[in-house]
Formats: C-alpha cells, sequence, structure tokens
C-alpha cells in the first residue's frame, strides 16, 4: 500500500506500507481470497480511491439496484448474502464499459465534482468520465440519485466520425 504524506513540499514524500494481515492472505489462502477482502474493505467504506475495486462495489449497486446502506444492514446479519454479493462484485474487476466520454449536469449545471451530502458545480469546467455506467456509479457510490442528473455524451472529432 503506498500513501502520501501530507505536504506540499516537492519532491513529495511518498509512504510504503505492507498491510501484514492481507500479505499473510495472499500467501495462505491465494489471490481470489486476497480480492474478496479488498472488495469488502472499498464495499464498506474502509478503504477509499479510485481503483478497480472502488468501480467494481459501484458497478454492483447500480446494475443490481441494491441500496448501500441496505446491503451493509444485511451483510451484518447474513455472511451467505454477503458472500455472494462479494463474488458479484467480483465479477466486475476486471469489467471495462463501452467507451462513451460523458459528463453530468444537475438541474443544467455541469458537475465538476461529486461528494457525499453535496455536488460541486463550475460554468468552466466538468468532471468527464469514461463511459456513462462510470458516472452513475460515480453517483451511487457517493449516495446520490442517478436519476436526478443528466448524462451528457462529449462531441469529440473522434467521436462524430466514428459515427458517421
Amino acid at each position: 500500500m503506498v500513501r502520501m504524506a501530507a505536504n506540499n513540499i516537492r519532491p513529495l514524500d511518498f509512504r510504503y506500507d505492507e498491510v501484514v494481515s492481507l500479505t499473510e492472505t495472499l500467501r495462505t489462502k491465494g489471490r481470489p481470497t486476497l480480492e474478496l477482502e479488498l472488495l469488502s474493505l472499498f464495499f464498506k467504506g474502509l478503504w477509499q480511491g479510485r481503483t478497480r475495486y472502488d468501480r467494481a462495489v459501484g458497478y454492483t449497486l447500480l446494475t443490481d439496484g441494491i441500496d448501500k446502506y441496505e446491503a451493509w444492514e444485511r451483510c451484518r446479519g447474513d455472511k451467505e448474502y454477503e458472500r455472494g454479493l462479494l463474488l458479484r462484485m467480483r465479477g466486475f474487476l476486471h469489467y471495462r464499459p463501452v467507451p462513451c466520454r460523458c459528463h453530468l449536469e444537475y438541474q443544467r449545471s455541469p458537475v465538476r465534482r461529486i461528494y457525499v451530502g453535496y455536488i460541486s458545480f463550475s460554468r468552466q469546467r466538468r468532471r468527464i468520465f469514461p463511459s456513462v455506467l462510470d458516472a452513475q456509479a460515480a453517483l451511487v457510490a457517493k449516495g446520490w440519485n442517478p436519476g436526478e442528473f443528466q448524462t451528457v455524451e462529449e462531441d469529440t472529432k473522434n467521436l462524430k466520425s466514428q459515427k458517421q
């Protein structure tokens, strides 16, 4: 695991840490068990970041129409359900949706950043997503309803030439 020290002095000071329990899981139980453990950490919100594990959690919640908080509650009491959900998430680890550059709009304002609880807007800049599914998964991951947002495809010369 690599994490950066909280400073703004160049060059940045990176710190490398080993998560001993995950290393031991990899050595004794193998990569599939490690992947399930990492998905569990991202699903529970203990780990964060834009990684394939984060995307797999978002894709699963979005495509299956699962409410994250209800799933947390159900996983607490039903370990079989939790295992099945993690296996479904593992199916999305290497999934790449069809590329279609797009951005999100909320009440006709381009979305710059999405946070838990509020959205940042900007007239000049907006966040570009590599696909519609990525944009919707980002909303679900932050607890927003994708139906309240409009997904707008980016007009690029490459996309126009491909359509013709």
